[in-house]
């Protein structure tokens, strides 16, 4: 674009000295959007009390916000991951003013939950607009609540309410879904508008605090796939402001009122999370294993110390104890994960994992055998599904004494290898397992085991049936669960039992 100065006609006219300065000051804007926003101003409402006298405040640049900044200006595809008042509407509306001054035929499409909450949005922009240096602005040709628009650039942002048909037949410099897991319809949204970034190269960035109602969602299910899947990933727990502590977390928890539908500790983790695992983890009405168990055990998250195949070590073997091992073989490569679990049943520490969701039985058999054999005495319990039978085969094949493979009870004193899930045993299970965790008698050192955990709730629309939230995976937690069961075990050794059935 023309970078000469032409203000709006009403503008106070200017000295020579100020016309090259300002032409100066717009010159690095338009290139260096860091720069520019030591020129945006945003609105401070007034707190009275706090003798806050409200009105136009520099844009402050929190670390996060700046390295916000930065992915901006290097991702075509965004997604951050929030909690409240954190800058992220306040950082995106000053990049597509941005892109609106500086970028000819810009067009920027803003996608709230609600036509009230899309001009809320467009109004922080126009707000950034106005408190521009004056020499810098253009006349606007439309500056409506839902658009403005510069008449000579053709550039334009556009405030869409969250409906089936918004954003179709738009091709974007820019889209972003604000507060998107609140959207009715952003799915529908994000299918108008991906086409358009994938063909003509625009960007689009997705941001929002969790909905804790909804179990499964788009955005949850981007977040939870990144980076991996084509996204940059920025994760905002309510520390990232530098002028909140726990002195401010506290003190906002104690405000907060026990009602029928809200409490306390309901709010703040829809709100305030500390970790991405809290974040998408469900409603703690819903959620099988305590929070504050689990958050506590992230104190816990350990380096691993040795890689033995695909199976990681937190603790090897120790002189003198017995391991468990539980063994969840997955549903269909690349669908669920496949697990297994080594635990020291004295101290409810898991000493080595493995997760992976492309292998095959006979490797998953072979990994897990190759690391408990360092541990050497040990007793595993391997899940008889479909494909666990493959993997007890592989177990066996590779040499494991049939007598360390758990062998269940059965009718007629005959004894059957591998752990059966049915619906008595299920119940045990579950219900020893969330005890455990509950009291903190067992300790993931494994983030991306821990936060699994989070994912496995009670299904009330299925009689509090425990298991994974739709979208979520519960394979970690039922390894884990069969690892916790063996403990049981751990001193029987079958094999001066009755016949052992083949497999």
């Amino acid at each position: 674009m023309d970078l000469s100065i032409t203000a709006a006609p009403s503008a106070t006219p200017l000295t020579k000295e100020e016309i090259l300065g300002a032409e100066a000051e717009l010159a690095i804007a338009s290139v260096d959007l860091l720069y520019f926003l030591d020129y945006v101003k945003v609105l401070r409402r007034p707190q009275p009390l706090a003798g806050i006298p409200g009105g136009p405040v520099p844009f402050e640049k929190w670390p996060h916000l700046i390295e916000f900044v930065d992915a901006l200006q290097k991702h075509k595809r965004i997604v951050v991951f929030k909690t409240k008042q954190d800058g992220f509407s306040t950082t995106m509306t000053a990049y597509e003013v941005w892109l609106f001054l500086f970028h000819h035929g810009a067009n920027i499409l803003n996608f709230s939950s609600g036509q009230s909450e899309a001009n809320a949005l467009l109004s922080k922009a126009r707000y950034v607009y106005r408190h521009l240096p004056a020499a810098w602005k253009a006349v606007l040709d439309i500056d409506s609540r839902s658009e403005m628009a510069i008449a000579n650039t053709e550039s334009r942002i556009v405030a869409f309410p969250s409906t089936p048909d918004a954003g179709i037949g738009e091709t974007a410099t820019l889209a972003v879904q604000d507060e998107r897991d609140f959207h009715e319809f952003q799915d529908e949204n994000f299918a108008n508008v991906q086409p358009t970034i994938d063909s003509s190269g625009g960007q689009i960035v997705l941001g929002s605090t969790p909905n804790k109602g909804l179990a499964l969602s788009g955005f949850k299910e981007i977040v939870k796939g990144a980076p991996g899947n084509g996204w940059h990933l920025l994760v905002w727990p309510w520390e990232v402001r530098e002028d909140r502590d726990q002195a401010w977390w506290d003190e906002t928890f104690r405000t907060v009122p026990t009602t029928e539908k809200m409490s306390p500790e309901l709010y703040m983790e829809q709100n305030y999370w500390s970790t991405l695992a809290e974040g998408l983890a469900p409603a703690r009405t819903q959620a099988a294993f305590n929070h504050d168990a689990l958050k506590g055990m992230a104190q816990d998250e350990k380096r691993v110390v040795e890689k033995v195949g695909l199976v990681n070590i937190y603790q090897r073997r120790r002189l003198g104890h017995r391991y468990v091992c539980g063994t969840d073989s997955s549903h269909g490569v690349g669908l669920d994960n496949a697990v297994s679990i080594i635990l020291d049943p004295e101290t409810g520490y898991v000493c080595a994992d493995f997760m992976e969701k492309t292998i095959t039985p006979d490797e998953l058999a072979l990994q897990t055998y190759k690391v408990l054999q360092t541990y050497e005495d040990f007793l595993w319990g391997i899940e008889d599904n479909d494909w666990g039978i493959l993997v007890i085969r592989a177990a066996l094949d590779a040499g494991c004494p049939s007598h360390k493979i758990f062998h269940r009870k059965s009718s007629q004193n005959v004894r059957k290898i591998g752990w059966h899930t049915d619906s008595r045993s299920r119940y045990v299970l579950w219900g020893e397992l969330i005890e455990a965790v509950n009291a903190g008698h067992i300790t993931i050192p494994n983030p991306l085991g821990l936060s699994q955990m989070y994912q496995v709730i009670r299904n009330s629309d299925q009689d509090g049936r425990i298991e994974a939230q739709m979208g979520g995976h519960d394979d970690y937690a039922t390894a884990l669960g069969i690892a916790w069961q063996m403990r049981k075990h751990i001193q029987s050794r079958f094999t001066s039992l009755a016949k052992v059935t083949s497999v």
